[in-house]
């Protein structure tokens, strides 16, 4: 077997044992499944030991697959360097691809970013690319982007980061609500109210957003489509929603109170890979401190772990 074609394959086994799933890697890797169902198997082949369960439901791997994958992430993250490298040596030294968390439009530091970018860099071609935080952060890990903006997550270890935007949330109240004669609230007034709450990927965010609010005995309504959509079930069922940004680019009865003793935050980072030192980077890096210096900072901020934000 070829080198080329074994690294192929070694990269292939690593997004199916990632997902779990043929389907889902086949799809990332612009192929059918059942041909990557054989590139499986044929590496198996060569190996001489399986690397998946098939009795099992899901593409779980074996002992010896699961020992396997930890030597192939490393291959794959090398491999990936490599191609970083030799595109920016390349056609595509002034080309970044720039994650986007899908829940982030209303964020006046996203907007303030990319237009500075615009302007200070007109050479730089950015190729934006728009998810959920998890998936944009296996994106970045894999080196699939080079840049992301998203929600902080537990796990950023492995990662340069810097938060640009870090502040309480609000809470939104029916104009009948008795809270709505209050000109402010405090968490003792959460205690038994109804409040709209929707299922998010990110754990770091969960906690860190709603956890408060549940601690304060709020009676949770749980909205699986996402944020915009409990936004408009606290709207249809005339009930509270905690409000940390978006409501100001949607119109509706609901009046924003601030919460005086809340330790509830939104936090949104700007992250890359720690040891992608790229020239075109570092300049939308140092473009973000700017940024972060500037705006949406009135909790104290995290940047780089280890490194200090000049």
């Amino acid at each position: 077997m070829r080198m080329d074609q074994d690294l192929r394959r070694l990269v292939q086994f690593y997004h199916v044992a990632r997902t779990k799933s043929l389907s889902t890697a086949a799809l990332k890797l612009s192929v059918e499944p059942t041909w990557l169902s054989r590139q499986i198997k044929q590496l198996e082949s060569h190996l001489g030991f399986l690397l998946f369960d098939r009795s099992a439901r899901h593409m779980t791997l074996t002992t010896e697959g699961s020992e396997f994958f930890e030597s192939v992430k490393e291959i794959t993250d090398a491999a990936r360097r490599v191609e970083s490298v030799a595109r920016s040596l390349g056609a595509g030294k002034n080309e970044l691809f720039f994650g986007l968390a899908d829940s982030s439009f209303w964020l006046p530091a996203r907007k303030a970013l990319l237009d500075t970018i615009s302007k200070c860099h007109p050479e730089i071609i950015l190729k934006t690319v728009v998810s959920d935080t998890t998936e944009l952060m296996n994106q970045l890990r894999d080196r699939e982007i080079d840049i992301c903006l998203v929600g902080r997550l537990h796990d950023m270890e492995r990662f340069d980061f810097l938060t640009i935007h870090n502040r309480a949330p609000r809470l939104l109240v029916p104009q009948e609500s008795p809270l709505s004669k209050k000109h402010e609230l405090s968490m003792a007034d959460i205690s038994g109210l109804d409040i709209a709450i929707p299922l998010v990927d990110n754990d770091y965010s969960f906690e860190t957003i709603y956890g408060p609010f549940l601690s304060a005995g709020a009676r949770p309504h749980w909205v699986s489509e996402g944020p915009l959509a409990a936004f408009h079930f606290a709207l249809a069922n005339r009930i509270s929603l905690v409000a940390w940004g978006f409501e100001h680019s949607v119109n509706g009865p609901l009046l924003a109170k601030e919460i005086v003793d809340s330790d509830a935050k939104v936090e949104v980072v700007v992250a890359m890979n720690a040891d992608d030192d790229r020239e075109v980077l570092q300049k939308v890096w140092q473009n973000a401190i700017t940024i972060a210096r500037r705006i949406d900072k009135p909790f104290p901020r995290d940047s780089r772990p280890g490194k200090k934000v000049p």
